[in-house]
């Protein structure tokens, strides 16, 4: 078991809102360039929580099993999810990433509560 290393992910933490801001924009600007599949933004938010969730768990020491699991999640979901057309791979990319700030923004916001960051 690791130690708890909640500083190594706190300057990825910090830029959460700005990153939540960024992916909205591009997913709002696709949606008037292209059709908007709610199925693969759906997925790819939820996939972004996932794996944020569980890196911020590698980063609180709960072992290295959690990184490796982390960082396949988007491998896995470039793998699953249909990606008929570059506006499906937009959409998953910006979804996982907004997805991802969101969770890191939770994150955020609890532990300053808890006045852990």
């Amino acid at each position: 078991m690791t130690k708890p290393q909640p500083h190594v992910g706190l300057s990825l933490v910090n830029k959460a809102p700005l990153g939540l801001v960024i992916t909205a924009l591009i997913a709002v600007t696709a949606t008037f360039m292209f059709e908007l599949p709610l199925v693969t933004l759906a997925y790819a938010i939820a996939g972004g929580l996932l794996c944020a969730v569980i890196l911020i768990a590698y980063w609180l020491g709960k072992g290295g099993l959690f990184f490796i699991v982390s960082v396949s999640i988007p491998l896995l979901m470039v793998i699953v999810m249909p990606l008929t057309t570059m506006a499906a791979l937009l959409y998953l990319i910006s979804g996982f990433f907004f997805g991802f700030c969101l969770a890191l923004l939770g994150y955020k916001l609890l532990a300053k509560s808890k006045k852990l960051v």
